[in-house]
């Protein structure tokens, strides 16, 4: 839609939202926003980590029953850590030897491919040779004549 008064734009969606989250961020306390930066850089977890759990009582959860979740998932924990494989980050991990068949089945993939490149190549070398270039505005008046003789055979028939 065009603007009602061409003098005047609005400002895009995207635009209004960015000064928005930057009110936001103004608005808040410098120890509630050095927190929100620490939520978002918090440090990427590896692979085989096992989250800590964050304990916190339900509305409505009897004493008990908080004790008893929260002694099940400290056991659940203490399970993953006992069957965790062991890791050693300070050891070098050396790349797998690649076998001997793995190793002739790449040589002769290369090969094949090589030969495939060559045969293409002879391909178009030959196409090349069959064609004739024909200069732009030039007329043909009768077909070609057949000059070759036959092999085999004697001189050729007419």
């Amino acid at each position: 839609m065009k603007p009602k008064h061409p003098e005047e734009q609005e400002i895009p969606f995207r635009l209004r939202e960015i000064m928005q989250s930057r009110e936001a961020m103004k608005r808040l306390g410098q120890g509630k926003r050095k927190a929100a930066e620490k939520k978002q850089q918090q440090k990427p977890k590896s692979k085989g980590d096992i989250p800590v759990p964050r304990f916190r009582r339900g509305k409505g959860e009897s004493e008990r029953s908080y004790i008893c979740r929260m002694e099940q998932e400290v056991q659940h924990v203490l399970f993953l850590t006992e069957n965790q494989l062991q890791r050693e980050p300070e050891r070098e991990d050396t790349a797998p030897e690649k076998s001997q068949r793995k190793k002739e089945f790449q040589k002769k993939k290369l090969e094949k491919a090589r030969k495939k490149k060559e045969e293409k190549k002879a391909d178009m070398l030959e196409k090349s040779l069959f064609q004739d270039t024909v200069a732009f505005g030039e007329v043909v008046t009768q077909p070609p004549t057949i000059t070759s003789r036959p092999r085999g055979r004697g001189p050729a028939e007419q």
